[in-house]
């Protein structure tokens, strides 16, 4: 192809009805391109050819030679060229240059806009033609995505889609030329541009946002721009004969967050494709019914009597009405004073919530506070934006900023949990709230809690709602109610909870509870979270909460049986005969877990010394403070310890025996010590993982954590020691990776699952199945009946990540799997590994 020799008169503005190319082509209008392409295009007419409109696009290169120019129009050509060999794209006609100035000609496509045609109809369109007209622009999304490098349209909406009407055939207009433009502020009005487009990161991903915009736009003749941006209420809320099909692929095309959505053109034109499958064939549909052929006139006289007997029957249904609606008109005065009455309390404690935030951090919030601003976090800045906006009403800013976050640090739990909600909302589907106790504060040892509690909540609230498990039609809230540093500050929160549901009404439609991490949190709060007649549904151990109300369910064995196992390790496994046990008094947990451990040790015949209670303080005793129980165990000749404590305990006190064995490196007594622990010593503080000087001396010493052994209740390598396939495991562990362990974010990737997170959404998961199972309202009171249901009669149990799960008539799980662990070297580096599983996991 070669150029035309250029004309050298100068620059020139082009006018309708001007000609170029020696008259071949006369100018209609020019076309308004798309806000983020750039160039100049007209409509015309093609006085050579019977299909005579065509578009030209008018560029001009001032920086380049001619040379240069011309090798960029070829390029351009070239990609024109193999995009025309598909269906439905443009055929280039030719390239010109005139007054300095280079036109590409393009066929104008056959039909009408979508936009027209849906004003013509006047609003929604048949879905039978909305999945067809999808399915055509996936297709050519496909040969988008297939070029080297992707073609991104950048601005598919109603007024690019054009539909031919005697075929159906739908073609895409103003493909772009050039590289796409950021889009400005002034541009970002349009409701069909993708979240990530209008924060400037323009990807293939943008174009199957706009296409799922487009179809719920004409498929319920809704029109985006007249709503907040980004805001798509369900398809079958705005019209109801949308099927469920389309509504599902609709929400999920138009999710906030670009890993929810559509991977791929290919996914979402198989979804279509199945949609198509399933319409009826247009032979069976339904004819409409006629209306009944009109029937003689009454007389005159008849039509007197008629209308006398008419008369009498209205003044008797009056009468007979006002008696049946007096009682209603008075139970209708009541509902009004009980829904002012709640509208008052929910203002009281919404402004008492924000009093206590502010004064103490602490307080239960759906994104409206911001818990999680400790070290580690990269995206406080963009939470506390977001927050501020929820707390002004200001949806559309708090979903950008939630969003911005999410990108930032897709390992953040906390805002994935609060993006999702955002989620929810926008649906505007009907939907039940869980509330997650949790204990954010500036202890290493409950940052490693709460942050994988809060990850494991959020791939359990994105599994129900992604897949529909809740029933009903419902998806799934979660508020996080935070009780900070200090535990006695738990009751306090779990209030805030109550006085939602008792006084508010319960706006929230919350229906369970789901913490806190400690016992004693646990034990605090129970009272009065199911004083409003909500299950508790905990990973709490202490025997203490076993019977303690009809409410309470957890989802781990009591201590009781953690004790029994850990005895039973210590003499089969370690070959302990003296063991020197040290308990914090004043914990509930640990001493929980001593009791039940030497009650089961002594039953096996070893020797079980307590370790003074001034030596040990759960999370307070130094590692000074714990020399002095290395020198009672040498003292008693003890060749085991076992502490009732934490991970910062158990650190601590590894690293005590540690200086000991330093001191006297030839003391094979000390050498071969080793301490023994129950749950709360597993978090990957013991391996060096997170902030401060616990994790510091796990990170410097890590032979001296080498002699850690301990319990959980789960682990992610369970499923790999029962031989189970990777594509029979559970999708909590692909889903985890994708959001957390390949986050695409540098230096921001999660390890993989633990036993908090893993348990956290187990707890979540066993809730959701529960209240698949009621028949009815979904309240507390139904859910706490169907949790206990679970594995009686024909109710199977629930199948979790961490094991089997049923619950006995004390609220404790039967027979719950769980597992032993011991800190050892892995490649240079101490690593956490899985000794053995006992109990019932599958």
């Amino acid at each position: 192809m070669k150029p035309a020799p250029p004309i050298e008169s100068g620059e020139f503005t082009l006018m309708r009805g001007d000609v170029l190319h020696k008259g071949r082509y006369r100018l209609i209008e020019e076309v308004v391109l798309p806000k983020n392409q750039q160039g100049i295009a007209w409509s015309a007419t093609d006085t050579r050819s019977a299909r005579n409109r065509v578009l030209l696009y008018r560029m001009a290169f001032p920086d380049k030679t001619e040379a240069e120019a011309w090798q960029a129009i070829k390029a351009i050509v070239l990609r024109l060229t193999q995009l025309s060999q598909y269906p439905c794209f443009p055929t280039v006609v030719e390239v010109f240059n005139e007054y300095k100035s280079y036109y590409i000609v393009l066929l104008y496509p056959t039909g009408e806009s979508l936009a027209s045609l849906m004003q013509r109809q006047g609003g929604a369109i048949p879905e039978r033609d909305v999945a067809e007209y999808g399915r055509q622009v996936c297709q050519m999304l496909e040969v988008f995505a297939s070029q080297r490098p992707p073609v991104i349209h950048g601005a598919i909406s109603p007024e690019t889609v054009i539909v031919n009407p005697s075929t159906h055939q739908v073609s895409l207009i103003y493909i772009p030329l050039f590289p796409l433009k950021p889009l400005t502020k002034d541009s970002i009005s349009s409701g069909y541009t993708a979240p990530e487009q209008v924060r400037g990161d323009i990807k293939p991903s943008s174009d199957l946002y706009s296409l799922a915009a487009t179809l719920h736009h004409a498929v319920t003749g809704f029109d985006p721009r007249e709503r907040l941006i980004h805001f798509y209420p369900p398809a079958r809320r705005l019209n109801p004969v949308v099927t469920l099909g389309m509504e599902a692929a609709l929400s999920k095309g138009l999710r906030l967050s670009v890993p929810q959505r559509y991977a791929t053109p290919s996914d979402m034109l198989q979804d279509l494709r199945n949609l198509i499958a399933s319409y009826p064939p247009v032979s069976e549909l339904p004819q409409l019914n006629r209306p009944f052929p009109p029937e003689g006139k009454p007389s005159p006289r008849g039509r007197r009597r008629n209308i006398i007997f008419t008369v009498v029957g209205i003044c008797a249904a009056l009468a007979l009405l006002f008696t049946i609606l007096l009682p209603i008109l008075n139970n209708a005065n009541q509902a009004a004073q009980r829904k002012s009455t709640q509208q008052t309390a929910w203002r009281d404690e919404m402004a008492l919530e924000q009093q206590t935030f502010t004064k103490q951090g602490i307080g239960i919030s759906d994104g409206r506070f911001v818990f999680d601003t400790y070290p580690g976090r990269s995206d406080v800045a963009l939470k506390q934006q977001a927050a501020q906006a929820l707390q002004h009403n200001d949806l559309a800013n708090a979903i950008n900023f939630f969003s911005q976050a999410v990108s930032a640090d897709p390992t953040d739990g906390e805002v994935q949990i609060y993006n999702e909600n955002l989620h929810v909302l926008q649906s505007n589907s009907p939907y039940v709230t869980i509330v997650l106790g949790i204990a954010f504060d500036e202890s290493a040892d409950d940052l490693l809690r709460a942050r994988p509690d809060t990850q494991g909540a959020f791939i359990a609230q994105y599994e129900i709602n992604k897949n529909g498990l809740l029933g009903h039609g419902l998806k799934l809230r979660i508020l996080l109610d935070s009780c900070g540093a200090h535990r006695a500050d738990v009751a306090t929160v779990a209030q805030f909870v109550a006085n939602r549901v008792s006084k508010a009404g319960n706006p929230d439609h919350i229906v369970s509870v789901e913490g806190w991490p400690f016992s004693s949190q646990t034990i605090n709060a129970l009272d009065i979270i199911t004083s409003a007649h909500l299950p508790i549904v905990s990973p709490a151990s202490s025997v203490k909460l076993s019977g303690s109300s009809p409410y309470f369910f957890r989802i781990d064995p009591p201590d009781d049986i953690e004790g029994n196992l850990l005895a039973k390790t210590a003499a089969q496994q370690l070959h302990a005969k003296t063991i020197l046990v040290s308990r914090d008094s004043t914990d509930p947990y640990s001493v929980s877990l001593a009791d039940a451990f030497s009650a089961s040790a002594t039953k096996l015949g070893i020797q079980v010394i307590n370790s003074p209670g001034d030596y040990f303080k759960e999370s307070t005793s130094t590692v000074t403070d714990f020399q002095k129980v290395i020198t009672d165990a040498q003292t008693h000749e003890a060749n085991l310890i076992f502490i009732a404590g934490y991970s910062i305990d158990g650190i601590r006190l590894a690293h005590a025996l540690g200086n000991a064995i330093r001191i006297a490196p030839n003391n094979t007594v000390l050498a071969n010590l080793n301490i023994l622990g129950g749950d709360g010593v597993d978090t990957n503080l013991v391996i060096g993982q997170g902030n401060g000087p616990d994790a510091q001396i796990a990170t410097e010493f890590p032979q001296d954590m080498r002699h850690l052994i301990f319990t959980a209740y789960c682990a992610p390598d369970e499923w790999d020691l029962q031989g189970i396939p990777k594509k029979e495991q559970p999708a909590f562990f692909s889903d985890w990776n994708n959001f957390y362990s390949s986050s695409g974010v540098a230096n921001n990737n999660a390890p993989p699952p633990g036993n908090d997170s893993m348990l956290a959404t187990d707890a979540i998961q066993v809730i959701a199945r529960a209240i698949s199972l009621i028949h009815g309202e979904v309240t507390g009171q139904a859910t706490r009946d169907a949790l206990a249901s679970l594995g009686k009669g024909t109710t199977p149990a629930f199948q979790g990540v961490s094991g089997r799960i049923l619950f006995d008539n004390r609220g404790n799980p039967i027979d719950k799997a769980m597992v032993v662990l011991q800190v050892a070297s892995s490649n240079n580096r101490n690593a956490i590994q899985l000794q053995h599983v006992i109990g019932t996991f599958r």
